[in-house]
């Protein structure tokens, strides 16, 4: 099994990539939506954030308010360590419980791509086979953002809190420059899948 971990700073297209890999056969793993359900009514980490920044960041249903969350640790270092201490070894455990599951249903002949917007920030290069970076200029990510509904002020903040793409660059296997047309997007996710498929079968 190939696993390839799929970064990028927040507006780059890490999704649309993803998306790509997925339409070319690669099983798909989000670690957003890992934090969503460790978050979420009756996950796993819901009381530790609660116990660590109060009852504010808590709903009534026991979930945590993801945005009360966010406006207290992107703006507070020190805050953001904390929830990161709490997240990560949790991602990391259920994220592996997965892969272990997808390999015992689809076989060693599988690539499985994981969206992570930390990868390098959090220290688990070593988890990936290949680590592919999403890049875009920052102007145009914030364009994105902003056109999304996001508040600039919001953007500054997550954009700080990640590191630039050219501390992330000489560190990643593979670049997708994701700044231009989705043609040309799509033509690099192409050639990377016929790359990681080569992989898959050097390793039989």
């Amino acid at each position: 099994m190939l696993h390839v971990g799929l970064t990028g700073g927040i507006g780059s297209g890490k999704s649309t990539v993803a998306r790509l890999f997925g339409e070319f056969g690669a099983v798909l793993l989000d670690a957003d939506q890992l934090v969503r359900d460790l978050l979420g009514p009756g996950g796993e980490a819901a009381a530790a954030v609660g116990a660590a920044f109060g009852p504010a960041v808590l709903a009534a249903d026991g979930s945590v308010d993801r945005k009360a969350l966010a406006a207290l640790v992107f703006s507070d270092e020190p805050a953001r360590r904390r929830l990161e201490a709490i997240l990560h070894p949790r991602i990391l455990a259920r994220r592996r419980e997965i892969l272990d599951e997808i390999r015992g249903r689809r076989g060693e002949q599988t690539v499985v791509v994981t969206e992570a917007a930390l990868i390098f920030e959090a220290g688990t290069r070593g988890e990936f086979d290949e680590v592919v970076l999403v890049t875009a200029p920052e102007a145009l990510r914030r364009e994105r953002l902003e056109a999304a509904g996001w508040d600039p002020e919001e953007v500054r903040r997550r954009m700080e809190a990640q590191w630039p793409d050219s501390r992330k660059a000489p560190l990643a296997d593979h670049v997708v420059d994701n700044g231009g047309d989705q043609a040309a997007t799509r033509a690099r996710a192409e050639r990377l899948w016929r790359l990681f498929q080569e992989k898959l079968h050097a390793a039989r």
